[in-house]
């Protein structure tokens, strides 16, 4: 039977943000911070491609099965300034040439890429609501706000994990399979639309 598996739910207390588990999501997110600091310039852009795609880095792709949230995402001036999903087209580009039909790939469940990201923009006072499936074990997600002053939480049913003074919120599942629904769910409670970058730990196993 199929589940709904609510991040946040199963492990951690309410309020708190968790120290990351894994070594190269902390790599990405303080990457993501690292674009934050620096405007997402074109030149911090190419840096984050050529350092994310050198060779032996773990591969990773675009979590573009998530369907948008069409009344809640912000789609006007100045949104998506992260320009993450670009960075990621290019660095999946780079690990795996050849590939050119967007709907052959570009989706999280993608076997032995471990890793993936996709920026929203949420609308000021706005919930955004989010289901990915097809992930099995231990998920761990990271969730970063282009401005690290922005009052924002990821929440799931009765519980929310509120953003740090860094503008993070990470979130832990206990064991997942591919059968189940995981519904994440952003919360801007600041008055402009921001955008977030989510990051996903996705081991494949079952």
């Amino acid at each position: 039977m199929k589940r709904t598996i609510y991040l946040a739910a199963l492990l951690l207390t309410a309020m708190a943000c968790p120290a990351q588990d894994d070594a190269h999501l902390r790599t990405l997110t303080e990457g993501v911070i690292q674009l934050r600091k620096a405007g997402a310039s074109t030149k911090a852009l190419n840096q984050k491609v050529i350092a994310w795609s050198a060779q032996g880095m773990p591969k990773i792709t675009l979590m573009d099965e998530i369907a948008r949230d069409r009344q809640n995402e912000y789609r006007g001036e100045g949104a998506n300034r992260f320009r993450m999903n670009q960075i990621v087209t290019h660095v999946y580009h780079r690990q795996n040439t050849g590939m050119t039909s967007k709907g052959d790939y570009f989706n999280s469940t993608e076997k032995d890429i471990f890793y993936s990201a996709i920026e929203k923009t949420v609308k000021a006072r706005s919930t955004a609501t989010y289901t990915i499936t097809g992930h099995a074990g231990k998920q761990e997600f990271a969730v970063v706000a282009f401005s690290p002053s922005t009052d924002f939480a990821v929440s799931v049913g009765r519980k929310t994990a509120k953003s740090t003074t860094r503008g993070v919120v990470t979130v832990k599942t206990a064991k997942v399979s591919r059968e189940d629904s995981i519904t994440l769910t952003i919360t801007n409670n600041s008055d402009r639309p921001e955008s977030f970058v989510i990051l996903n730990h996705n081991p494949q196993k079952q």
